[in-house]
């Protein structure tokens, strides 16, 4: 049964979800979402391009949209929330096209008061980035917006998230959702990738193919979401060095047997510093002067015991499980373009 399109957050500690694009009405100088399916401009594809910088991840998504009517002009929104002390809001440097052709946009209210859902906190509902936009009957219409956002963090973790429900207020499922990620943070990798729906969670770490070093992707097909399915992606310290246990009680490289499938996410210069761990925790002497620096005392300090030089240092003192991780992360590293 079609619903009337609600815009719902769940938090985890604090963080943004940020949003499709969905369609409103205007009512005096507020907005209001409009009835899913009532207009015939469908979703074909969507595809979600997500960079995660070391300060803040970037978002990029293009919407192709085919009206299945009569040509229409419709007031487009993109809803963002604001959360934390004070309304801080976490989105900015938003930018939107149509057709190729960078366009204005407003930032409108959003009218709370048609909720039907006494779930819906309206404290985090804010507004959205509205431009008007012409859908052409019987043709696709191309847009794209574009913005960069803080992070949200957990006790371990950074945490990015991008809700795609939205996408249910348009005619039909979106045939199709490509999501092409790329890890710009040195010392963090994706460690745990969700896709939330209504009453369920899916892992779709294993769902992704690498493009690049540090670029992967994967396609969903004949997606038919509800109003509050998101993407949730967690990105730990590549070390395992989280706590509460201080390092390196979670640092599992020299402890159990890994597969390359263990290393899929990290970049090849993480894998270089990951196998250089093993190493250090036996007190190798680096030449490499930024192997130097990244287990120098000031960085290692906080450790079970820091990083110190053991002019005795022997190969002998690796146990075979070191030895076969070491030799896999090599096999891996060489095999990185």
């Amino acid at each position: 049964m079609k619903k009337v399109f609600l815009l719902f957050l769940t938090l985890f500690l604090t963080f943004s979800i940020f949003a499709n694009d969905t369609f409103f009405s205007l009512v005096g100088g507020n907005i209001i979402p409009s009835q899913e399916g009532e207009i015939a401009i469908e979703m074909q594809q969507e595809v979600i391009y997500i960079t995660f910088n070391p300060e803040y991840y970037e978002v990029s998504v293009e919407f192709d949209f085919f009206n299945l009517g009569e040509t229409i002009t419709l007031l487009v929104g993109f809803p963002y929330f604001e959360v934390g002390i004070d309304g801080h809001g976490l989105i900015y440097d938003f930018k939107c096209w149509t057709n190729n052709t960078e366009t204005n946009f407003s930032d409108k209210p959003i009218d709370t008061s048609w909720k039907q859902n006494r779930e819906l906190n309206k404290d985090k509902l804010k507004s959205a980035y509205t431009r008007k936009i012409t859908f052409e009957k019987n043709s696709v219409t191309k847009t794209k917006i574009s913005y960069k956002s803080d992070y949200g963090s957990s006790s371990s973790s950074l945490v990015a998230s991008y809700l795609y429900g939205t996408g249910s207020s348009w005619k039909n499922p979106i045939q199709k959702i490509t999501l092409i990620l790329e890890n710009n943070v040195p010392y963090a990798y994706p460690s745990l990738l969700i896709m939330n729906k209504k009453d369920s969670y899916e892992d779709i770490s294993t769902q992704f193919s690498r493009i690049s070093d540090n670029k992967f992707q994967t396609t969903f097909y004949n997606i038919e979401p509800s109003y509050t399915d998101t993407f949730t992606f967690n990105l730990t310290n590549i070390l395992n060095d989280t706590g509460p246990k201080i390092f390196p009680s979670y640092f599992y490289f020299n402890r159990k047997h890994i597969s390359k499938d263990d290393l899929f996410w990290y970049t090849k210069p993480q894998l270089r510093l990951i196998r250089n761990t093993i190493y250090a925790l036996h007190g190798y002497s680096f030449k490499s002067k930024d192997l130097q620096e990244f287990f120098s005392y000031n960085k290692t300090k906080n450790w079970e015991k820091p990083y110190t030089v053991n002019p005795n240092f022997s190969e002998d003192e690796l146990s075979q499980i070191e030895k076969d991780n070491i030799k896999t992360i090599l096999t891996e590293e060489q095999n990185r373009k």
